[in-house]
């Protein structure tokens, strides 16, 4: 029961700071830059991204991304997981951004610099902690290998990774 309850809080809660932010613009009269043109692609761009990471975590990690929830019971490291260690927050990224663009909300931008502050904070202090206790050296090597925020999009040749441990 407790599983289910924290599977639904944790959605609701992140829909309530949506909704506080857009209705703080209008209490405050605050207007940001409304440019769908941008807005769509970024809000498809990032659910498709989410999308896709909430299926690797169910089929291979066979979990969910929730971390306080059902953790995964498997390291999942292929799809975005081969270019960045954290493509979930750069979908849930784009669709705060692309949501602010959309409705033109000056106080969605302010969320979005809380949730980059927060991201910033907890991975590293819980997530990455977590992992390494669950997944052992798999993760640190997979850590080793990619990197925690920016895309690396070319693959290190294997002789390129020998020369620099030599």
């Amino acid at each position: 029961m407790l599983t289910v309850i924290r599977a639904v809080i944790l959605p609701a809660f992140v829909v309530l700071i949506f909704i506080f932010w857009v209705r703080l613009d209008a209490a405050l009269g605050w207007h940001g830059p409304r440019m769908r043109w941008l807005a769509g692609p970024l809000l498809l761009v990032g659910a498709a991204l989410v999308a896709w990471c909430i299926g690797l975590f169910r089929v291979l990690g066979r979990g969910t991304p929730l971390p306080f929830v059902a953790k995964t019971k498997q390291l999942v490291i292929s799809g975005p997981y081969k270019y960045v260690r954290n493509p979930m927050m750069w979908g849930v990224g784009a669709i705060i951004v692309g949501t602010a663009l959309w409705v033109g909300s000056l106080g969605l931008w302010f969320g979005f610099a809380m949730f980059i502050v927060w991201v910033m904070i907890f991975v590293p202090a819980y997530e990455e902690r977590d992992m390494e206790q669950r997944f052992g050296e798999e993760y640190r090597e997979y850590c080793r290998q990619v990197p925690r925020w920016w895309p690396r999009f070319r693959q290190k040749s294997e002789a390129g990774t020998r020369s620099r441990a030599a």
